[in-house]
C-alpha cells in the first residue's frame, strides 16, 4: 500500500442505487468546485449500454446528491456514446472533454458551461482518440490538452500513448507530440492515458494518468489492471517529462477495487480537485462500477514523483509492441 494515497474510509461514495434514474453502472467521474459546492460529472450506463452523464453536488466533497436528470446525453452525432469526461476550469467557463463513438470512430467531443444547467457544443476531433483533458491555463498563449489517440480497431500489440497537443481556439489541434510511451511505464504493458485535469505546481504541471496492465492476452473474459501513476511535465513545454513515479500512485487493493461483478481489479482516476491547504481529493472509478475516493498533498504527490525509482512487477507480462496481435 502507497502510504501517500489515503482512501476514504466511507467508500465507494456512489453507487448505482445514488442514481435516481436507470442505471447500472457509474464511474469515472469529473470533478471541479462551483458556487462553494463540489461537483462530480459522472458516467452513467443504463440497460443497452444507454449513456449519460449525471450531475453530484457536495457540501463537503465525500457526501453527494445526484440530480434528477443526466446534465449531458448523446446528442445526433454521438452516436449513443457519451462517455468518461474530464472538466477543467479556464477563466470563468468550465470545458468538458468527452469521449464519443460516431461512424467516423472513436472521437473526443468538447462541451462547455458557466453555471451547469446550459451547455454548448464545440464539436470533435479527429477520429482514433480516446481520453482527453485540458490544461487549467494557456501555455505560451495557446490551449494545451493532453489525450491518448486510440482506434476503434483495438490492436493488443500496438500500445497506446500520452500526446499533448495545442490550438489557438479549442477547434484547431496542432504541434502534437508524444509525452509519456506505455513502454515507459513498468506496470502498463497495454496502454496509458491521462487522467484529472493538470495540476498548476512550482516544480510543474503534477499530472495524474491510468495505466492497464493486460495479464492474459488469450484469456476469453476481462484480464487487466488498471493502475494510477504520477508524473511531472515542464511548465512552459509539457512534453518534457521532469520527473515519473516508477511504482504506481496507487492500484486495486479493496474489495470495491477488485469486485468481480463486472470489470474487477480497476483504479481509474479522473477528477481532481485541490484545496486551499494543498489537500488533493482525487476521485475515481472503481472496477467500472461504483465511484472512490482518496486523498493526499501536492507536496506528495510531487515528492513521489521524485523518489519513487523502483518498481517490482506483480505479474511477469511483456510488452506486447512487435508480438502478432490476434486481432490481426
Amino acid at each position: 500500500m502507497n502510504k501517500i494515497i489515503r482512501r476514504y474510509d466511507k467508500n465507494p461514495i456512489l453507487t448505482a442505487k445514488d442514481i435516481p434514474y436507470e442505471c447500472l453502472r457509474c464511474y469515472n467521474p469529473a470533478a471541479t468546485k462551483f458556487d462553494d459546492k463540489y461537483l462530480l460529472l459522472v458516467r452513467v450506463w443504463g440497460e443497452g449500454r444507454k449513456e449519460s452523464v449525471a450531475l453530484a453536488l457536495s457540501d463537503d466533497g465525500y457526501n453527494f446528491t445526484v440530480c434528477d436528470t443526466p446534465v449531458l446525453e448523446p446528442g445526433e452525432g454521438d452516436n449513443g456514446r457519451l462517455n468518461d469526461p474530464r472538466v477543467t476550469k479556464i477563466g470563468d467557463t468550465y470545458y468538458i472533454c468527452y469521449c464519443s463513438d460516431p461512424e467516423s470512430g472513436i472521437v473526443i467531443g468538447l462541451a462547455s458551461t458557466k453555471d451547469f444547467k446550459t451547455f454548448e457544443r464545440h464539436g470533435y476531433s479527429l477520429p482514433d482518440n480516446r481520453n482527453a483533458v485540458l490544461f487549467p491555463e494557456k501555455i505560451n498563449g495557446m490551449y494545451a490538452m493532453l489525450s491518448r489517440p486510440f482506434s476503434r480497431q483495438y490492436f493488443l500489440d500496438k500500445g497506446y500513448d500520452i500526446w499533448v497537443s495545442y490550438s489557438p481556439d479549442l477547434e484547431f489541434w496542432g504541434r502534437h507530440k508524444r509525452v509519456l510511451s506505455y513502454m515507459d511505464v513498468a506496470w502498463a504493458n497495454n496502454k496509458i492515458g491521462p487522467g484529472p485535469q493538470p495540476i498548476k505546481t512550482d516544480k510543474g504541471w503534477l499530472v495524474i494518468y491510468h495505466g492497464a496492465e493486460l495479464t492474459d492476452e488469450n484469456a476469453d473474459g476481462w484480464a487487466k489492471i488498471y493502475r494510477a501513476g504520477v508524473m511531472l511535465l515542464d511548465l512552459e513545454d509539457p512534453s518534457k517529462v521532469i520527473a515519473n513515479a516508477a511504482a504506481p500512485l496507487f492500484e486495486p487493493e479493496t474489495q470495491y477495487e477488485k469486485d468481480p461483478f463486472y470489470r474487477p481489479n480497476i483504479v481509474f482516476p479522473s477528477g481532481v480537485i485541490v484545496e486551499d491547504d494543498n489537500t488533493v481529493k482525487i476521485y475515481y472509478g472503481a472496477s467500472d462500477n461504483c465511484i472512490a475516493l482518496a486523498e493526499t498533498t501536492v507536496e506528495e504527490l510531487v515528492e513521489y514523483c521524485f523518489n519513487s525509482t523502483e518498481y517490482q512487477k506483480t505479474t511477469d507480462v511483456p510488452h506486447l509492441r512487435h508480438e502478432k496481435s490476434k486481432y490481426a
